[in-house]
């Protein structure tokens, strides 16, 4: 994912068979991650929930006798799918990188980052790519004549 395209909240996805506003998407992912860490953890041993849901528990590792904890955790994902810019003259195929970080110890989630990396080039940055390679050629021309 080397060349990465800035998503407007307005700009369309379509993940599978599915379409979504940017920023209806980056809510439902942030919904669907609140909703599972919410879920307590189960002790297996005795059959009881235990007062710590799933991102307290995430909050550090007890390693014989030490403790490391956490400050964040992230959780990464890219899918291929297609992007519907505002203004644009159609749908652009490409990957999307979702990211989202969280604190176990506060009480909110960070926003959702959604960074999207077409799988052509656009006009555009084939454009820089020819203006990249006259001045290449150019360059390398008058160090040969001199």
């Amino acid at each position: 994912m080397n060349y990465r395209i800035q998503l407007d909240c307005n700009d369309v996805v379509l993940l599978g068979k599915e379409t979504f506003k940017v920023s209806r998407l980056k809510h439902l992912i942030q919904e669907g991650i609140r909703i599972k860490l919410s879920h307590y953890v189960y002790d297996n041993k005795n059959d009881q929930r235990t007062h710590y849901n799933v991102k307290t528990s995430l909050g550090g590792v007890g390693i014989i006798g030490e403790y490391i904890g956490f400050n964040e955790i992230q959780f990464n994902s890219i899918r291929d799918c297609q992007i519907l810019k505002i203004g644009s003259q159609g749908w652009q195929k490409g990957k999307l990188k979702i990211n989202i970080c969280i604190s176990p110890h506060g009480n909110n989630l960070d926003p959702v980052c959604l960074e999207f990396s077409p799988d052509a080039p656009t006009k555009m940055e084939s454009s820089l790519g020819d203006i990249r390679k006259l001045v290449e050629n150019g360059s390398n021309a008058h160090h040969n004549n001199i």
